[in-house]
């Protein structure tokens, strides 16, 4: 059983409660305004916007993580966009934040067509801007399913087609498309969730497919978060804001964290689309995806892995919300600052992660 805690408690860990220290320290800005997007199915996507709204150079769409929501990107708008010229974009996935479905695990099927809608309502209000998506942890597991889904795939733009429209930098590249398809130029995955079920001890396994069909509706409380020691975050004030914010959702049926463990398997089959300008960042001290998650990702891979990574030593899970997110923070903006056309391929960091 408490195998079985230990897991899930490891997917939770972004509501450890720590109290006791001062949440003002880490106040992530606002959004500047709330859309709610109809998707293909009737239902709203609430949509965050921060920026410039009126005829930004480039969107950032954000995709948060488990238990998490849009707002967890609230803080990075002014690192990654210090010429003020971007519209920052993240959207409540459904079964998290303020979706209707908050609490229900909806399948990776229905996320990625949130996503697809997510996509076509940016591409028809802003045809032809450059599209750079940021995943984290459970959105960069999604994120990957999504570059080699029959349904999303097409929006994922790979390098050969971008040096043949444009030698310019992402910041003020537009497509020669006239029509609204979205392309998404490059994507970021930070500490993404790649934790297959075939990377789990036997025990956790059987454990946890054992609850979600007895007991689907049975519910985790965060109050046990802190006492089995899973950090996401360095920063106590980080823990101390998320522990406080109520849209961060705390009781979890053992249903959302199986299904969690489906989209996990799936991306963990997964590399970033070739030829697509990506960056995958990962932190040693992960104590919520284990390093050996990481290390069989990269090994039954199939795909040759390219795009660009960045190992950071002794980073957290929460790699844009710790005490060394500055360095990240830069590396990210680098990124997305460098020439689009230039495409660097790094070998999987299999010696950094000491697989």
């Amino acid at each position: 059983m408490r195998g079985f805690l230990v897991f899930a408690w490891g997917l939770l860990a972004s509501i450890v409660a720590i109290t006791s220290n001062d949440a003002s320290a880490f106040s992530p800005r606002l959004e500047d305004r709330l859309i709610r997007v109809k998707a293909s199915d009737a239902q709203i996507i609430p949509l965050r916007l921060w920026g410039k709204q009126d005829a930004p150079s480039a969107i950032i769409l954000c995709i948060h993580g488990f238990s998490d929501y849009a707002r967890g990107f609230g803080h990075m708008l002014a690192a990654l966009d210090t010429a003020n010229t971007s519209l920052m974009m993240a959207f409540d996935q459904r079964g998290f934040g303020e979706t209707a479905s908050r609490g229900q695990w909806a399948g990776h099927d229905v996320m990625i067509s949130d996503l697809h809608d997510v996509l076509l309502y940016i591409g028809e209000r802003y045809p032809g801007l450059p599209i750079h998506v940021v995943g984290e942890s459970m959105g960069a597991a999604l994120l990957l399913v999504a570059m080699h889904h029959p349904k999303t795939s097409a929006f994922f733009k790979s390098t050969t087609e971008t040096n043949s429209a444009a030698q310019q930098s992402p910041s003020t590249f537009r497509t020669s498309r006239t029509n609204s398809n979205p392309q998404v130029q490059s994507s970021i995955l930070l500490a993404p969730a790649v934790w297959g079920w075939s990377a789990m001890p036997w025990y956790q396994v059987l454990s946890l497919k054992l609850f979600s069909q007895l007991l689907p509706d049975l519910r985790l409380s965060s109050q046990y978060a802190r006492r089995l020691g899973v950090r996401p975050t360095d920063d106590p004030t980080v823990a101390a804001y998320l522990a406080k914010d109520p849209l961060m959702l705390r009781d979890i049926p053992t249903s959302m964290i199986a299904g969690l463990s489906d989209l996990m398997s799936e991306a963990s089959l997964l590399m970033p689309k070739k030829g697509h300008r990506s960056l995958v960042v990962i932190g040693t001290r992960d104590e919520v995806i284990p390093g050996s998650a990481y290390c069989a990702w990269l090994a039954k891979s199939h795909e040759i892995a390219t795009g660009q990574w960045i190992v950071q030593h002794d980073g957290f899970h929460m790699l844009t919300r710790q005490m060394k997110s500055d360095a990240i923070l830069i590396s990210l903006s680098n990124f997305l600052t460098s020439q689009l056309h230039h495409l660097e391929q790094d070998p999987p960091p299999m010696k950094a992660l000491k697989c």
